[in-house]
């Protein structure tokens, strides 16, 4: 494996540079501890020294890296400079960017949004040390590989149908095993679901599957021994995966929720309307500003689902954000819809998609989740699950 960066990124980034008046995207990495600069230059075996690679609204990107690492930079297409002493290196990296006013890298102030936050305080010293200053790269990273793209579309659409209608199937299996006094486990139910979306051409699958008290922690999963699944109780099924025949597959993510009976408690039904009606407030909120010609940030997002759940009472039943951004990664480089555990500052841009999914946990007891995909379009945003469910599923209907 050789480094390369993809030409489709590099206009991609060229056009993001100019709209954000930013002078360059300075790479950096060191043993694959920057996700977005290793995701995009690739990490060769054995590459364990430091290295930049300088893109600008015009002309060639250009790479810094060492002479001992030379080997894997062989088919690099671009400008190349070789360093052997670090007095070199800080030489070198003030040709590359010393002339320059401003350079984005993988930084977060107050470490705001961690996810990106990944260049090292003493690179950045480095790199202000020669000149330009250093801004964070976040809205470049949501113009160039947070976006779906064409076939990213059309693949997540392709895997939320298969979601949905495995969701449901595995509910009714669970039921009728219920019925038929032969209950499955929680695992059982798991695996069938794997195999299903594995069969029907998804990778990289996985799935929750939790009843009871069980589905009251957010990351649970079952194992082999796990309880069976009884009737009159509440279910939670949380699954995703992404095509397997598309490199460029978005993935799909969504929750769901039934009661393997006819007649749900009253406290579990309350909880539900809190979180449906928290769930719904996330596009209309987002259409809203769009049509003001304001997109919201992630965290004015989260804010707002937050605010309407604690109008039921909730507020500490809330334990994690609202969404996560999805593209080739289920939890992609985009915007999170989160104001609490992060601070995301990014606005929700046409292009990119996330998960709303707020969810509400009583320890020990319970929990709901209800989990639908949005695409942000031009125009506003668009839930990209089908069937979204506007009550929980109960056994028989």
């Amino acid at each position: 494996m050789t480094a390369r960066l993809d030409e489709t990124f590099v206009q991609a980034a060229r056009e993001e540079l100019r709209r954000e008046g930013i002078d360059a995207w300075l790479l950096y990495d060191l043993e694959a501890r920057n996700r977005v600069s290793a995701g995009l230059i690739g990490v060769p075996e054995g590459m364990s020294r430091r290295y930049f690679v300088r893109i600008t609204p015009d002309g060639e990107p250009h790479a810094l890296v060492h002479s001992v690492e030379f080997q894997h930079w062989p088919e690099w297409p671009h400008g190349l400079t070789e360093y052997v002493s670090w007095g070199q290196l800080e030489e070198e990296l003030g040709k590359l960017v010393g002339d320059l006013r401003t350079v984005a890298m993988e930084v977060s102030e107050g470490d705001a949004v961690p996810w990106y936050d990944n260049v090292p305080h003493g690179v950045v010293q480095m790199v202000e040390a020669v000149g330009p200053k250093v801004v964070s790269s976040g809205p470049l990273i949501s113009g160039t590989i947070a976006q779906w793209g064409e076939v990213g579309y059309r693949t997540h659409h392709r895997a939320s149908g298969l979601l949905a209608e495995t969701a449901r199937a595995a509910f009714d299996r669970a039921c009728e095993a219920a019925k038929a006094g032969s209950p499955l486990t929680e695992y059982q139910v798991s695996r069938w679901i794997t195999e299903r979306l594995e069969g029907g051409g998804l990778t990289e699958v996985e799935n929750i599957v939790a009843t009871g008290a069980n589905s009251a922690n957010p990351h649970y999963f079952p194992v082999e021994d796990s309880p069976i699944i009884t009737l009159d109780a509440i279910l939670m099924i949380d699954l995703w995966g992404k095509s397997a025949d598309e490199p460029e597959a978005v993935f799909a993510d969504t929750t769901w929720m039934g009661f393997t009976g006819s007649e749900p408690p009253d406290a579990f039904m309350q909880v539900w309307e809190a979180a449906r009606e928290g769930r719904d407030a996330a596009p209309a909120l987002i259409a809203a500003r769009v049509s003001e010609g304001q997109p919201p940030t992630g965290a004015d997002v989260d804010q707002h689902v937050r605010d309407v759940i604690t109008r039921h009472g909730f507020k500490d039943q809330i334990v994690h954000r609202t969404g996560h951004a999805i593209d080739r990664l289920v939890h992609g480089f985009g915007p999170n819809l989160d104001a609490v555990e992060t601070r995301e500052t990014r606005r929700l841009i046409p292009g990119i998609g996330f998960s709303d999914e707020p969810g509400l946990y009583f320890r020990g007891r319970f929990g709901v989740r209800t989990e639908t995909n949005i695409f942000m379009r031009e125009d506003g945003p668009e839930v990209t699950t089908p069937n979204v469910q506007e009550k929980p599923w109960l056994y028989g209907e």
